[in-house]
């Protein structure tokens, strides 16, 4: 597929142009890392959600999930960022690339990618969150380029990764249940593999009904309007807003009514 080609795949789906070759400049930032360190990690996150699930919410995060041995090294990382999306980026007249080392220790490592200083995206190595399971790994290729291959984690596991992200965080962010929503939608579920896995989640972690009520209702109208109107096509965006958003917080209350019922506390 020709460049082009590439770029209006993401315009079709709502992305404006710039967005549209940032995103290409992160698929060769992943393609480049997953061929330079195989098996290393895999990709996750919003990220994910984008090339392989068509979804219309930006994201500038490229998060991998470390898999086996410690991080790579931020000069390797560096190397390697260079090499993939220099050429992009010169056609693209993006400006002088730079690459700066964000937060870095033994589970958690980021680079950031600028352009003229401006923040293009960021690729985040982490350990936190566990080691999905072998059986829950797929090989992905990106539209239009076959031979690039990346492994992800099933819909299922995405699906899962974000509830638990949902219920974890130390605030309510609407980009996870707006992902939540959109797996849903596509009718990703957890099934029998997965559940006991939410479960163990919300038991360790003594999530009770009235602290999930407060976090579905914490998906409110002025919070989904500063985190998600940046970052989605306006017309979806328009869509969501028409009814305050009801629509993401009805799908939260579906996938956790067995807890909200308290079948399951």
């Amino acid at each position: 597929m020709m460049l082009q080609q590439r770029i209006d795949s993401y315009r079709i789906r709502g992305f404006p142009e710039a967005d549209a070759e940032v995103l290409i400049l992160i698929e060769e930032a992943a393609a480049g890392l997953f061929a330079a360190l195989p098996d290393r990690f895999i990709l996750i996150g919003g990220a994910a959600l984008v090339f392989f699930h068509a979804s219309p919410r930006l994201s500038r995060d490229l998060d991998l999930l470390a898999s086996s041995g410690p991080l790579p090294d931020a000069q390797e990382v560096q190397a390697v960022l260079r090499s993939r999306i220099m050429p992009f980026a010169e056609i693209f007249e993006l400006g002088q690339i730079e690459f700066r080392q964000g937060i870095a220790n033994s589970d958690f490592a980021r680079q950031w990618v600028l352009a003229d200083q401006k923040t293009l995206f960021s690729v985040d190595f982490t350990k936190i969150g566990g080691r999905v399971v072998d059986p829950q790994i797929v090989r992905q290729a990106f539209v239009g380029t076959p031979e690039k291959i990346i492994l992800t984690p099933t819909a299922n596991y995405l699906l899962l990764q974000k509830c638990e992200a949902f219920l974890g965080r130390r605030y309510v962010k609407s980009r996870d249940a707006f992902d939540i929503q959109l797996l849903v939608s596509r009718g990703t579920e957890f099934g029998q593999t997965l559940l006991p896995h939410l479960e163990d989640f919300i038991a360790v972690h003594e999530l009770d009904k009235r602290t999930i009520e407060a976090r579905i209702d914490a998906v409110t109208a002025k919070l989904c309007t500063v985190e998600l109107r940046p970052v989605l096509p306006l017309q979806l965006f328009e869509q969501l807003e028409s009814d305050g958003f009801e629509g993401i917080r009805k799908t939260l209350r579906a996938l956790f009514s067995d807890w909200l019922n308290e079948g399951r506390l």
